[in-house]
């Protein structure tokens, strides 16, 4: 048996700024505590959060130099002696920092084991997508009413279509070109190009003029004042993030007419904590084993030396997950 390994490559922001300030560099692995695992890297998903952290203008701060990464998939190489997980074990995470890199140490807790049927990248797309939509399906009551997605087709909006639906929401998803296929297949009762239909004549079509009780958006300033107009009396718009720039700030007279709300995801305060984590991850796996829709397209491979060209890529807008393989050499 290969001894664990006893230092790592890993990807670091020194800095705040873009791509062009992300090193990677070799640091020694500390030395496993009871509860913990160390993981070998096969596979991680970039996050466009991670963008917004680095800039160092965002709500969400760490301190500088840090290691990047926030979900990934590997196989499980040691463990501590309160573990129970076998080495050997293929695992996914989320919310563990640090996951752009060969290797990984994280509490045993936090770790779920990939069923066979899914591949390594296939894992590395769902832990952060499967949190997300998670807290954001508790946000409003919506029960048999119906909800719009904005970026249905990211990887968020694909997990988020399918949990909305099976909890009986009439979810309308909206996308651009073919990639509204995988809207409707992720369980989406309407799926509205964006790039040739009229978003709101859409949505009020299929809500017979009503509008929707609740719109999710994770893109900010462009849709801002048209997610506004599609919301029925007392709904509400949640943004969860910002792809093409801060919404506005709000102007309480705009929420007058039909008494909505509007709110900022927080998933701190929707994901309760750690503990709820593997749960929620490992109910996301079982569906996208049985609804491989959810599952992003993959929009580009980079190994570690490249980090900073994956996240060049993630911030260009790309359709699809952006990954680092840490551990291959180069790709073909």
């Amino acid at each position: 048996m290969t001894p664990p390994a006893t230092e790592r490559q890993v990807a670091r922001a020194l800095r705040a700024g873009g791509p062009e300030v992300i090193e990677v560099n070799v640091e020694e692995l500390a030395p496993l505590k009871p509860d913990e695992a160390l993981i070998r890297v096969e596979a991680v998903g970039l996050n466009h959060a991670e963008t917004l952290i680095r800039s160092g203008n965002y709500p969400v701060r760490l301190p500088f130099p840090y290691p990047l990464g926030g979900e990934g998939s590997g196989v499980v190489t040691a463990t501590g002696p309160e573990v129970t997980l076998p080495v050997g074990t293929r695992v996914c995470g989320g919310a563990v920092l640090g996951s752009c890199a060969t290797h990984l140490t994280a509490q045993a807790s936090m770790l779920v084991p990939v069923p066979d049927r899914l591949s390594f990248e296939d894992a590395a797309c769902l832990p952060v997508a499967a949190l997300t939509a998670a807290g954001l399906a508790r946000v409003w009551p919506l029960e048999g009413r119906a909800a719009v997605v904005w970026g249905a087709a990211g990887a968020v909006g694909r997990m988020l279509v399918a949990t909305l639906a099976g909890q009986g929401v009439n979810v309308i998803g909206i996308a651009s070109g073919s990639r509204v296929d995988v809207v409707r297949a992720a369980g989406a009762s309407r799926a509205i190009d964006r790039t040739t239909e009229d978003v709101r004549d859409a949505v009020r079509a299929h809500t017979g003029g009503r509008g929707v009780a609740a719109v999710f958006d994770p893109i900010g300033a462009p849709t801002y004042t048209i997610s506004l107009d599609l919301l029925e009396p007392r709904g509400c718009l949640i943004n969860y993030g910002e792809l093409s720039g801060p919404p506005p700030t709000v102007n309480l007279h705009e929420l007058f007419p039909a008494s909505i709300f509007i709110t900022k995801y927080n998933g701190m305060h929707w994901v309760k904590g750690f503990h709820e984590f593997a749960d929620l991850i490992s109910n996301a796996l079982t569906l996208a084993v049985r609804r491989p829709a959810v599952i992003s397209d993959i929009a580009g491979r980079f190994t570690l030396d490249r980090s900073a060209d994956a996240y060049r890529m993630l911030e260009s807008g790309t359709n699809g997950k952006v990954l680092v393989l840490p551990n291959l050499q180069s790709l073909a």
